[in-house]
């Protein structure tokens, strides 16, 4: 599969007769901020569209992708390029189509909890508008000040709440998708208001999690859920990160789901702790943040309960009831990179084999064993995660300038995502796969590959919907 592409000097000339001038970009200063997104591939390897255009609506989508299917071009859609693995970035060149000018919300139905929004929204510009109407959309990536909605379905992203809310999959109740003859169709029925459907094949699911090489969502009609009115934290330190499983366990057998259990191993604690020492996290090999939703007095039964049960493995517990405390312990949860700089310095997170999802009780073997690779190696890592659904995360900390280091930050990456398929497990959880982790997807899905790519190509035979990404073989023989 070949992508021939018209040439570049006159790919934004032809454009602009299709769209305002103000919607094509091409001059290159202004094209450099696309070669990127948050991937360290990706800032190595500087691959630059040819030309950047701007839509207002479908239609205009529509228009570009019609030309690139009649000129053989690249097309690559992209959000806010807060992804992890390049798939947003034009690999093999050609237009990217940035959503930054489709990012409104529709329609709020909340009697019929759902919303209609467009790709560009941003994850946090959603829930303020959600809101006033006491709803919420529960997948909440760690990026949610800047990544958008189409980004967040094209990854199937999710975050923390996981374990509970599940991921991004399960609130696309249909989209608008422009496919790559430029054709438009709206899955989950283009009228339909329905929370569920056994009608036919569920296509919404095929274009989630597809990264744009299916085709292109230039609308979502997403589930939305009443959002909880309290919520508590207990906070539970271990000695062993063995305990931490049977914990979880404990609640399991319980009849308990918390709607988060988040997992600091002892780095990822020793890097809060210099970073904010007032919080006086546990000592011991792991902590544990298991937060509990509901009614007020739902939440104080639940958060006592869910004490009662860690503090028989835990060494140590407590728990935060108090908004105030509970947003004090999510912020150092959330700022583990600015900690992770300060437990380190001169050193930089890099996003690189960070992402794997492992079985539950595969995790402590995972993280001993990715300790001892990264030891190994040399290069410094800090483990996190959102335990409760297996999605082990890996800060890795090098200087980018030293190039023996970073050769040894590109071998742990490789070794952590061929661990993580080993213990039974996935090489991303919720980042997506990209053009960093297509060469994995062989060894990981096996012969379903195969059908894979049969999709592939009767929806895209021409081979111009964010080439190099996802498939693995079909990445054109160019190095990922």
């Amino acid at each position: 599969m070949t992508t021939v592409g018209a040439p570049r000097s006159t790919l934004a000339e032809r454009l602009r007769r299709l769209l305002p001038h103000e919607a094509v970009i091409d001059d290159p200063a202004t094209l450099l901020p696309y070669a990127y997104d948050a991937s360290f591939w990706s800032l190595r390897q500087q691959r630059l569209p040819d030309v950047v255009v701007v839509p207002r609506t479908t239609e205009d989508v529509q228009r570009v992708v019609r030309f690139a299917d009649e000129t053989n071009t690249p097309v690559i859609a992209r959000g806010a390029g807060t992804g992890q693995t390049g798939g947003a970035v034009a690999a093999q060149g050609g237009i990217v189509i940035s959503f930054a000018r489709m990012r409104e919300v529709i329609e709020i139905d909340r009697a019929n909890l759902q919303a209609i929004v467009r790709p560009g929204l941003v994850f946090n510009d959603l829930q303020a508008a959600l809101a006033p109407h006491v709803l919420f959309f529960p997948p909440d990536p760690g990026s949610g000040r800047a990544c958008t909605r189409g980004g967040m379905a094209a990854n199937n992203a999710s975050g923390p709440h996981a374990v509970r809310w599940g991921t991004t999959s399960a609130y696309v109740l249909g989209c608008e998708v422009v496919l790559a003859d430029g054709s438009v169709i709206w899955t989950g029925g283009a009228r339909s208001k329905a929370l569920k459907s056994s009608s036919g094949i569920d296509l919404a699911k095929l274009f989630v999690g597809s990264e744009g090489t299916l085709g292109i969502i230039t609308t979502l009609r997403l589930r939305v859920q009443p959002r909880p009115p309290a919520r508590a934290v207990v906070l539970a330190g271990y000695e062993r990160l063995e305990d931490t499983v049977r914990s979880l366990d404990d609640l399991f057998a319980a009849g308990m789901l918390p709607s988060t259990a988040e997992l600091l191993d002892t780095s990822a604690v020793t890097a809060i702790q210099k970073w904010q020492p007032s919080l006086g996290l546990p000592d011991g090999e792991a902590v544990l943040f298991i937060e509990v939703e509901g009614t007020p007095d739902h939440v104080l039964s639940e958060v006592r309960y869910v004490d009662e049960i860690v503090r028989k493995r835990a060494s140590v517990t407590r728990f935060a009831e108090e908004e105030a405390s509970v947003a004090r312990l999510w912020a150092a949860r959330s700022g583990l990179a600015a900690a992770s700089a300060l437990a380190h310095p001169g050193k930089h997170r890099i996003f690189a084999g960070e992402d794997m999802a492992v079985p539950l009780t595969e995790i402590p073997r995972t993280i001993r064993r990715a300790r001892e690779i990264g030891a190994e190696l040399g290069v410094a890592v800090i483990f996190y995660g959102h335990f409760g659904d297996g999605n082990v995360h890996s800060a890795i900390l090098i200087d980018p300038e030293d190039t023996d280091e970073v050769r040894r930050a590109d071998e742990l990456a490789d070794r952590l995502h061929k661990l993580a398929i080993e213990v039974g497990g996935t090489v991303t959880g919720e980042h997506g796969t990209g053009a960093v982790r297509s060469r994995y997807m062989r060894a990981e899905h096996g012969d379903a590959l195969d059908l894979m790519i049969r999709i592939k190509k009767a929806l895209d035979p021409k081979g111009i919907m964010n080439p190099g990404k996802l498939y693995g073989e079909m990445s054109r023989g160019e190095p990922l």
